[in-house]
């Protein structure tokens, strides 16, 4: 999409935000939060976009609105259109940007599979906008990248695999910005990541550690890793999920898709920071060569682990991954995002993430950066009885705790990826509720996929 400010404009669909004390002008519309209505003046195409009252407006309401305008403008099958900045007690970059992300994620459907694909708007101009060039294209880059994130998801697990994840990270080398280390099933096995070949062994689609390194700060700045569950279809394993629950599982790699998707903006912004992104991807399937629930098997770090749900699976991987990246890359602080739990679906249902956390200002920039961007977040408690329920008899840890099922099972799963973050300052963000929408769209965030993180995590590395 091409987008630039300008004073004037001739393009015939033009967007206008109404507040409510300017509503009266128009007849049958109060201005009130996201109410929408196209009108029809001189051979133009009016969308009035109502925001309530200015003084409470927020980026989150300009967003929302701005969505709506986008899939209106898509009902009209208009490729060309403008938006009328507001004058509003906000900055206008703020603005400015609220309404790129607006029409970008607003306007999103992956329609690869339908035979008639929506029209899809070429050109936006900000009448009376101010940013550079170099600033719409920093907005626009956010979006897309977002956008990124959401096909990978809503994309068949048939397509989708560990070696899919693995060629798109490969993709985003190019140009030398980033770096890719792969380790391939055998390298797995020599590096003794055995709770990844563990969960990956059932399926004919091999699993994979994808590391990936983007270098934009100094030597000296601080490097932060984010990791990703990259389960690219969860069957549960031998402990199989029924009808009901497993149709969706291609949306268990979420987590991996934000942090390609996260690269893939930092690729093209080229911001001054340091970054380790590390893909646990597997398969977790049902098959000859699958893992069994009640053995033990040894981790990356040497702890050993009883499994006593092959569907608690995403734990393991994570474990692996943040034990590897520790010894071998040294972040001054982790962040993991999951589609870990079904708990956490229960707690905060899919408009809040779970926060999970070994260091409070870690978690307060996290809850800073989602209140800033829209992607919520709530902290749960880590307290030292949530870990000592996860004890092993035979091993060391279990995969699933000594409680009764399903309880706390949220803040379990986290305290067992915590013994594996040791002393290094650490945040999981469970994703589970927020990354896949089963209802209607809203605002910005669509039916199915909805990118989650990949805004958070850039708003907290100050992108």
């Amino acid at each position: 999409m091409r987008i630039k400010c300008s004073r004037h404009t001739n393009a015939s669909t033009i967007i206008r935000f109404i507040a409510e004390n300017h509503a009266p002008e128009i007849p049958d519309f109060t201005g009130g939060i996201d109410q929408i209505s196209v009108r029809y003046e001189e051979k133009k195409s009016l969308i009035y976009c109502g925001i309530g009252t200015a003084e409470q407006c927020t980026p989150a309401i300009l967003r929302s609105a701005v969505a709506k305008a986008a899939q209106a403008i898509q009902k009209l099958k208009r490729t060309i259109a403008a938006c009328v900045v507001p004058d509003l007690p906000l900055n206008a970059p703020e603005i400015e940007k609220a309404i790129i992300e607006g029409m970008l994620l607003g306007s999103y459907c992956f329609s690869k599979y339908k035979t008639g694909r929506p029209v899809q708007l070429s050109s936006l101009e900000l009448i009376g906008g101010i940013s550079s060039p170099a600033i719409l294209r920093k907005y626009r880059q956010i979006g897309e990248a977002v956008n990124y994130a959401r096909d990978l998801v809503n994309e068949n697990a048939s397509v989708v695999t560990p070696a899919q994840l693995a060629r798109e990270a490969t993709k985003l080398t190019q140009g030398n910005t980033l770096s890719v280390t792969i380790l391939d099933h055998q390298a797995l096995r020599r590096n003794k990541l055995d709770l990844i070949t563990a969960v990956g062994g059932g399926s004919a689609s091999s699993p994979a550690l994808i590391i990936l390194e983007y270098r934009g700060g100094r030597r000296r700045n601080s490097t932060t890793a984010i990791v990703g569950k990259g389960v690219t279809f969860d069957s549960g394993g031998q402990n199989l999920k029924p009808t009901g629950s497993i149709e969706t599982m291609r949306h268990d790699m979420a987590g991996a898709a934000a942090v390609l998707g996260l690269f893939a903006a930092c690729r093209r912004i080229k911001p001054a920071v340091n970054l380790v992104g590390v893909i646990p991807a597997v398969h977790n399937a049902i098959g000859s060569r699958a893992f069994f629930p009640g053995d033990i098997y040894t981790s990356y770090s040497g702890t050993t682990v009883e499994i006593w749900s092959t569907d608690a699976e995403g734990r393991l991987i994570l474990a692996d991954a943040i034990a590897y990246c520790r010894e071998n890359y040294h972040p001054d602080r982790i962040v993991d995002l999951a589609t870990l739990t079904g708990g956490i679906v229960t707690a905060l249902g899919d408009l809040v993430a779970g926060l999970f956390s070994n260091n409070d200002e870690l978690a307060l920039q996290l809850f800073a950066a989602g209140e800033k961007t829209g992607e919520r977040l709530w902290r749960l408690p880590l307290y030292k009885e949530y870990s000592e329920s996860l004890k092993g008899d035979l091993g060391d840890l279990r995969n699933l705790s000594k409680f009764k099922k399903g309880v706390a099972s949220s803040i379990t799963g986290a305290a067992f990826i915590k013994e594996f973050a040791g002393e290094t300052p650490w945040a999981h963000l469970d994703i589970a509720g927020t990354a896949y929408n089963e209802g209607t769209a809203r605002g910005v965030v669509p039916q199915f996929a909805t990118g989650f993180g990949v805004r958070l995590l850039l708003e907290f590395l100050g992108v």
